[in-house]
């Protein structure tokens, strides 16, 4: 506006016409239209090229941030692990049979999408009897009674600490989960989990691009770090509670760390909401998913290194997008204060600086490298 009343008044005592004629052409070329489309053209391409491969890119914010992330911090169960797991055995306490641990043990975790539950509930035969009152305590596991009147008994399904398991019963590599009652320990079981397919290209993508990548997981410590050395990650951490993971987040991001958390339980979900990027299966928490930046429906973690590198491709377009609008308007401002360039030939320079740039932006909405 200033340019433009100053070109008018600058030529106003040569020529009034020709002098609103420059004015006019001042303010055409100065519209911000190229600047303005400049990155939401180029993210919004990004996320619609991501989202035609089943990743949906919740806040486009993320594109930026993940241009910065220099450590990605894994889940285990549910994330680098399928989450269809089996029952492979079943200890119990005198008195109790197999088949009576894995009913009650399925009555609870029916309430559950843990792949840990599910697994419990495939393995167990038909017709879990019915629990009421039942509560899911993130980290720890579920409680819940079952039966009524004098027979009702309360139970508890999950961790070795929540259940009060001997140490006997948590010995070997397997993950565990153990069933307890007002007596105490009653089961254990131990579940086979095998990695994800795309697990280990995965991992070695993001360090080839020189991330940090980590494991945190709520399981036992030699179950996690079994699991870290065959995903090929050298640095894990287990028996972390869901605050144990807010707290290794947090501590990563006091060093000055920019960290990227890919989980799929409610035990990740303050981690995902504290983290600068968050990542989130298509099947996992309800919770999870709306404290995730990302979600990846199909499964795929090879989607975590493809993002961050079309991130980096779309922030190189953006800054293609501002060099573009601010290299136009340096040259043409002054052409047109200069008089030299009509209001229709402004006109029609800056719709094709507004093409230019979102044609440019056009290049990302082509399917990013295959995963």
């Amino acid at each position: 506006l200033l340019a433009s009343a100053a070109a008018a008044a600058w030529w106003w005592s040569t020529d009034p016409g020709h002098a609103i004629g420059v004015a006019i052409a001042v303010l055409i070329v100065t519209c911000p239209c190229a600047l303005s489309l400049a990155t939401p053209a180029a993210t919004l391409a990004a996320a619609g090229a991501l989202a035609r491969r089943g990743v949906l890119v919740r806040r486009l914010q993320a594109f930026e941030m993940a241009t910065r992330i220099d450590t990605v911090v894994f889940d285990k169960t549910g994330t680098l692990t399928h989450d269809r797991m089996a029952v492979e055995a079943v200890r119990v306490r005198d008195g109790v049979t197999p088949t009576v641990a894995l009913r009650l043990a399925a009555a609870l975790a029916q309430h559950s999408l843990h792949p840990v539950s599910r697994a419990l509930l495939a393995a167990a035969p038909e017709g879990p009897p019915v629990v009421v009152d039942v509560r899911e305590l993130p980290g720890q596991g579920l409680c819940g009674t079952v039966g009524e009147g004098g027979a009702a008994q309360v139970l508890r399904l999950g961790s070795a600490r929540f259940c009060n398991a001997p140490p006997k019963q948590c010995a070997g590599d397997l993950l565990q989960a153990h069933l307890a009652d007002a007596q105490g320990w009653m089961a254990t079981f131990d579940l086979g989990e095998s990695v994800r397919a795309d697990a280990v290209a995965a991992v070695q993508a993001l360090r080839s691009m020189g991330l940090h990548v980590q494991l945190l997981s709520g399981d036992r410590s030699r179950a996690v770090q079994r699991l870290a050395w065959r995903a090929g990650i050298d640095t894990a951490f287990g028996d972390r509670s869901p605050e144990d993971k807010l707290a290794h987040v947090r501590a990563l991001q006091q060093r000055g760390h920019r960290v990227a958390m890919v989980g799929d339980g409610i035990n990740d979900a303050p981690a995902l909401a504290l983290a600068a990027l968050s990542f989130t299966l298509g099947e996992s928490a309800a919770l999870a998913r709306s404290r995730a930046d990302v979600v990846v429906m199909g499964g795929q973690l090879a989607a975590v290194p493809a993002l961050l590198r079309h991130a980096a491709r779309t922030r190189a377009v953006v800054w293609q997008n501002l060099a573009w609008a601010a290299g136009y308007n340096a040259v043409c401002v002054p052409l047109a204060v200069a008089g030299w360039m009509p209001a229709w030939l402004a006109g029609l320079g800056m719709a094709t600086s507004s093409l230019v740039v979102v044609m440019n932006a056009a290049r990302l909405a082509r399917s990013p490298e295959a995963y």
